[in-house]
Formats: structure tokens, sequence, C-alpha cells
């Protein structure tokens, strides 16, 4: 199976175009990003090769006129090497978040089962892709409920937090004010996007009083 999907970056100018193709024993990903950060404009390139249980094995990431990837690697039981190196600090993880595109939100999600309500913590490898940084990040993720045949998440990273528009698939719809979806295809038909902005406020309330 082939799906494709583009996003807009919304906090400076950009897009992303994400081609997943899933395979017998294994899924790959590739992504193409444009952006501007402080004033520079960036074109970058990453290769992500997925288990079918949606754990990362390895991740490449080019940055605009490098010919050397920058490469992310697990072992078993969950190791991690950066550009060859063992990193003890990640030992654990099981995906990497990428600040360049959500589709580093689709790995936790797709990687369980989810009952509303529910809420599972993650140890994930970050990866500030245009300064080359690595380091362990707990995320939270809660399932808050559906509306209009999407699932809305709540998303807590630090002091950071906020909720997503998910589609039955994982994918991002909409992530407020970061990235918007625009397109998916898979296998060659086309899904018409609605306009994700009402989702959120008709959105079910968490038990916290998120919304």
């Amino acid at each position: 199976m082939e799906q494709r999907v583009m996003w807009n970056h919304l906090e400076s100018a950009g897009a992303e175009h994400l081609t997943l193709r899933t395979f017998t024993n294994h899924m790959e990903v590739q992504g193409t990003v444009l952006l501007v950060d402080q004033g520079v404009p960036h074109h970058l390139s990453y290769e992500l090769k997925l288990g079918l249980d949606w754990k990362t094995k390895k991740v490449k990431v080019y940055q605009d006129q490098e010919r050397e990837p920058f490469v992310v690697q697990a072992e078993n039981q969950d190791k991690w090497w950066i550009n060859g190196k063992y990193d003890e600090n990640l030992d654990g993880a099981t995906n990497v978040d990428m600040t360049i595109t959500p589709f580093s939100n689709t790995l936790p999600i797709n990687r369980v089962t989810w009952h509303v309500g529910e809420r599972r913590t993650f140890k994930m490898v970050f990866i500030d892709v245009l300064r080359k940084e690595v380091c362990p990040l707990l995320q939270v993720y809660t399932y808050l409920g559906d509306n209009d045949g999407y699932r809305i998440f709540q998303y807590r990273c630090r002091d950071y937090e906020t909720a997503l528009v998910i589609d039955e698939q994982g994918w991002v719809v909409e992530y407020p004010g970061v990235f918007e979806r625009r397109a998916l295809l898979t296998n060659g038909n086309r899904r018409i996007e609605k306009q994700p902005q009402p989702l959120l406020a008709n959105a079910p309330s968490g038990s916290e009083g998120f919304y």
C-alpha cells in the first residue's frame, strides 16, 4: 500500500510532502520539507524505516545541500545510535520525534489501541533537525473522544499542551497553529479535506477542563 500526504506549515512559510509505503515486514517513509527558520529558507528530506508495529528502526535526514545524512538508528531492545555513536540516555525509547513533521505524532498514536479517556506516556527520541541535536523526551497523549469522524487527542510535552485532530488511520489533520493537512492520497484514491477548524471548536472536553 502507498499513501501520500501533504501538510502546510503554519508557524512559518513552508510545506511537507510525505510518502508512506507498506511492505510485507516493514514500512518506509520519504518526506520532503520546505520551511523558513529565522528568515533562512531550508530544503530538508528524510527517510524513515519502521516496523509494522510502528517502532522506528532508522531515520536519515538530509539538510539543504549536504550529501551525508544525519543518522539516528535503533537496535535490539530499543537502544539508539546517533551517527554511529551509542547514547544510553535514549534507552527504552520506541520512536523519533522530528521537529519538522507532524508524522512524528502518528508514530506513538499508531503504536497502541486506544479507548476514550485513556492516557499514555511515551519516551521519544527528540530530534531538532536543523540544529542536529538529540535528547530523550517524554510525551503524554490522552484520547478525548471523536468528533465528525475524527479523533481528538490531548498532547502534552514539558510545559506545552495542545489538542490534535487525528483521522482513523492516525494521520494528523490539524495541529493548531503548527500544521494543517491539505491532501491525502491512498493507492490513488484522493480524500477531500474538510475544513478542520470547527472540529476543535466542537471537540469533547477532557476530564481536566483542557478546552
